[in-house]
C-alpha cells in the first residue's frame, strides 16, 4: 500500500516537472533560465550623473555671463549715429511684418530624460550625490533591515511586502507617484545578488521615473566603510 501510494505520488511530481519544463522552454513568455546569471549594468559616468542633478544655480550663472549693452549717450558722435540706424523699428513698424514664432522656453533647472535605462553607481558615487538633496535614495530590504541602518535620506520601499500585500503596495505606489519624477533616484538592497533593487529599479521605471540607478554594492558594501554618512 506504501508503496503503491510512494509510486503514484513520484508519477505525480514527475508529470508535473515535465509539464513545467515544456511550458517554460516552450510556451512560457519569458521563459525562466536553467542556470542563474547575475545581471550585470553598464556603470554610470560621473558626467551622466552630473548631467541629470538638477542645476538650481544655472539661470543665475547664465544671467552673470550676459554682456551688457552700453549706454547710448556715453557712445562717440561716430558712432551715435551708426546705433540710430541699427536702432530697432517702432512699434508701427514692427506690427506691419510677420513676427516670428515664439520658441517654448528652455528649462536648464531639469535634465532631459535619461534614454539610457537603469545603470550602476558606486561608492565614491553615492557619496557625490549624497550631497545633491534633490537626488533620491530607495532602500529595497525589509523594514527591520532597514530600521537597522540605511543610507540618510533613503526611503524604505520593502519589495518582498510590496509584492505580497495589496494593501502596502497600493500605499507605496501612491507614495512613488506623488514625487517629481523628474529627480534621480538610487535604488539599492543588501548587495551581491540582491535582486531587489533591480525590482525595485522596474517599479520605478514604470511610474515614470527618467533617471534610476542601481547602488549594487548595496548595504553590504556601504556599511563597511568607516566614512559612510549613515540612519537608523
Amino acid at each position: 500500500m506504501i508503496r503503491a501510494t510512494l509510486r503514484d505520488a513520484a508519477l505525480i511530481v514527475g508529470l508535473a516537472v515535465g509539464l513545467a519544463v515544456v511550458y517554460n522552454a516552450a510556451f512560457s513568455v519569458k521563459p525562466l533560465p536553467w542556470i542563474r546569471k547575475p545581471i550585470a549594468l553598464d556603470t554610470a559616468s560621473t558626467d551622466v550623473l552630473l548631467a541629470v542633478i538638477p542645476g538650481k544655480k544655472a539661470d543665475t550663472a547664465t544671467a552673470s555671463l550676459a554682456p551688457t549693452a552700453p549706454d547710448r549717450d556715453s557712445l562717440p558722435r561716430q558712432t551715435k549715429a551708426s546705433a540710430e540706424e541699427t536702432a530697432p523699428p517702432s512699434k508701427q513698424q514692427a506690427s506691419s511684418s510677420p513676427a516670428p514664432p515664439r520658441l517654448p522656453p528652455k528649462n536648464d533647472a531639469m535634465p532631459p530624460p535619461d534614454e539610457g535605462g537603469v545603470r550602476a553607481v558606486t561608492y565614491q558615487q553615492v557619496l557625490m550625490l549624497l550631497r545633491n538633496e534633490d537626488v533620491l535614495f530607495m532602500d529595497a530590504r525589509r523594514k527591520d533591515e532597514y530600521d537597522g541602518g540605511h543610507i540618510p535620506r533613503a526611503i524604505n520601499v520593502d519589495i518582498q511586502q510590496f509584492e505580497l500585500d495589496p494593501s502596502y503596495r497600493s500605499q507605496m505606489m501612491q507614495q512613488l507617484y506623488s514625487l517629481d519624477k523628474r529627480r534621480p533616484v538610487v535604488a539599492y538592497c543588501g548587495g551581491g545578488n540582491c535582486e531587489l533593487s533591480h525590482k525595485l529599479a522596474d517599479v520605478l521605471r514604470s511610474v515614470g521615473f527618467e533617471h534610476v540607478f542601481i547602488y549594487t554594492g548595496g548595504w553590504n558594501e556601504y556599511s563597511t566603510k568607516p566614512d559612510s554618512p549613515r540612519e537608523r
